[in-house]
């Protein structure tokens, strides 16, 4: 098996095994046996456990936020945030975009130099790429606005608060339901700043 196979197939299995058992359950014996490989290959990938969550992450962020986007992209700024923030996914990958942020965000709190290594490491770039297009879009006169970071904050908050773990309904009508509340609150915001640009 070539290298860049080998090294897809431990961070394939390395997402299974972390989704299942989190951080500090899993170890790389797990992840070998997923894989169906030897120890000493993971670790001619990857230096250790916190390199591998990495990856993973690396590797699935695109679930979270599409960005970059294609500039000459001829959509509504709704349909545009719905693409950015994957609101569009079918139900199988929706579920696993929700899996891989629950996943990001209980780590992180229990392990920080997991959260200090995905930003260190560029990895997890959400906020800095969500400001870049935002502010493409507003050079380009898509969009109003004033405060760029802000804004960008106001739009993480509205999209990821929303799929934050609570008690709440399962399956796929309510998340269809979850989905269509966050376009509905992304409505009232593009509403708000265009009110606010034109006072």
């Amino acid at each position: 098996m070539a290298p860049e196979a080998r090294r897809a197939l431990v961070v394939d299995a390395a997402y299974t095994v972390f989704l299942e058992n989190g951080f500090a359950g899993t170890t790389t014996e797990m992840v070998a046996s997923k894989a169906s490989i030897s120890k000493r290959s993971i670790y001619e990938h990857f230096a250790g456990k916190i390199e591998l969550f990495g990856a993973v992450v690396l590797n699935n962020r695109h679930l979270l936020i599409d960005l970059p986007r294609p500039s000459d992209e001829g959509l509504p700024m709704i349909d545009k945030l719905v693409k950015v923030f994957r609101l569009d996914l079918d139900s199988r990958r929706d579920q696993e975009r929700e899996a891989l942020l629950n996943l990001i965000l209980r780590e992180s709190v229990l392990f920080p130099e997991l959260a200090d290594y995905l930003y260190g490491q560029n990895i997890l770039r959400t906020r800095e790429d969500l400001i870049e297009w935002l502010e493409a879009e507003r050079d380009r006169g898509a969009i109003e606005l004033n405060d760029v970071v802000l804004c960008a904050g106001m739009l993480m908050d509205i999209a990821f608060g929303a799929l934050l773990p609570r008690r709440r309904q399962q399956g796929d009508e309510a998340r269809d339901q979850r989905k269509q509340e966050i376009r509905q609150r992304f409505q009232i915001f593009l509403r708000g700043i265009a009110h606010y640009a034109e006072r």
